[in-house]
């Protein structure tokens, strides 16, 4: 029997495998997406591309989604920690809920074709998923 150097003894949890980074994101290609379409009005108008030009509703979508996953790593981050408990993870989780809420409200001023709003809808359902998650128990154990 070979013993992996790499495992730690009376560890619970296997190893942690982070996905692999694509060329390009959801975030990156709707960023791109709403800069094609202010360029050529900018371009039309001789000037550089103004950020007035892009969607203030579309802005508060992005930088909220941000928020969020930024808040679901932390979150991840603290599951993970062993010296973490549930008493220590439950104001997260409420905050969990509070952005899910945050992140629904910036995406109803979205169009339902566009993009973004299937990022929210993902992110929405993520935060989610985690709080029922909690809420049931399913962390006890």
């Amino acid at each position: 029997m070979k013993i992996d150097p790499n495992m730690a003894i009376g560890s619970v949890a296997g190893p942690q495998v982070r996905p692999q980074r694509t060329a390009e994101s959801g975030f990156e290609e709707v960023l791109k997406g709403m800069e094609a379409d202010a360029a050529p009005k900018a371009a039309s108008l001789g000037m550089p591309m103004p950020m007035s030009s892009i969607s203030p509703q579309k802005l508060n979508a992005l930088s909220t989604s941000e928020e969020a996953l930024d808040l679901l790593d932390k979150y991840s981050q603290a599951m993970v920690d062993p010296a973490s408990n549930l008493k220590a993870i439950a104001p997260m989780v409420d905050e969990l809920d509070a952005m899910r809420q945050k992140v629904v409200e910036a995406g109803s001023s979205i169009a339902n074709d566009d993009p973004l709003k299937g990022i929210l809808n993902e992110v929405s359902s993520a935060l989610y998923g985690e709080v029922l998650r909690f809420q049931r128990g399913e962390l006890i154990g």
